[in-house]
């Protein structure tokens, strides 16, 4: 999976380089910061789904972007951040003649790295209203899991990545933004992630699950210059 990750990052410098190499020259290339709340989910295949109820997780997440400018309708946007994700999930029913009863509460931290394909539509003065889509890696970085079998009390459960652990290091996905920025540089936006990759190595959610992927829904607010 570091190989891959070598790859993306190696991608996203290619892009830059030629980037700076356009012929666009009004203001080009901006930088820029950004955060705001998640809503992250998690998307779980089980053969019992009817019993396996998610429900989300409100993390946060904060980092940094730079856009090259192609000319006033089209950027590439590649950027680096923290992201929160994770999500709830809970099932009751009985398999094999014994009750399962089970809760999860997953916070995860992860590194991700986005390439975001933006088209904008000026709407005067300099500001615009944008939109795109593109491919994200992510990195795990740490994580703990709440969790609650049957009645007893729930305990914190860190959370190993990896091949022997709960979870792979590496997810990798494909993003959406749709969000307006104004001619100071300040924009507002909502971002949705979907992870492509069963991130699942060890089942150990106490729950019979197959697969399992994120979703997260950001809510930002940034400042370009």
């Amino acid at each position: 999976m570091k190989k891959y990750l070598l790859i993306f990052i190696f991608l996203v410098a290619t892009t830059i380089a030629h980037a700076q190499y356009s012929g666009y020259n009004d203001n080009p290339i901006t930088f820029g910061l950004s955060g705001g709340s998640n809503f992250a989910f998690l998307h779980v295949k089980s053969a019992y789904k009817e019993y396996v109820n998610t429900n989300m997780e409100s993390p946060f997440s904060i980092g940094f972007n730079v856009d090259f400018k192609f000319n006033d309708y089209f950027s590439i946007q590649p950027a680096i951040f923290y992201s929160g994700k994770g999500g709830t999930m809970n099932a009751t029913y009985i398999k094999d003649g014994r009750n399962i009863s089970v809760d999860n509460n997953y916070k995860m931290h992860y590194l991700e790295v986005p390439l975001d394909f933006i088209g904008h539509i000026p709407i005067g003065n300099g500001a615009n209203i944008f939109l795109g889509i593109g491919p994200y890696v992510a990195y795990a970085l740490n994580g703990a899991n709440k969790q609650t079998l049957f009645s007893d009390d729930p305990i914190t459960i860190p959370l190993k990545y990896g091949h022997n652990g709960d979870f792979k290091k590496t997810e990798f996905g494909a993003a959406t933004v749709l969000g307006f920025k104004a001619a100071k540089g300040w924009a507002i936006s909502g971002n949705i992630d979907f992870g492509l990759t069963n991130i699942l190595v060890n089942n150990n959610t106490g729950i019979d699950i197959s697969k399992l992927k994120t979703v997260t829904f950001y809510l930002t607010i940034g400042q370009s210059f």
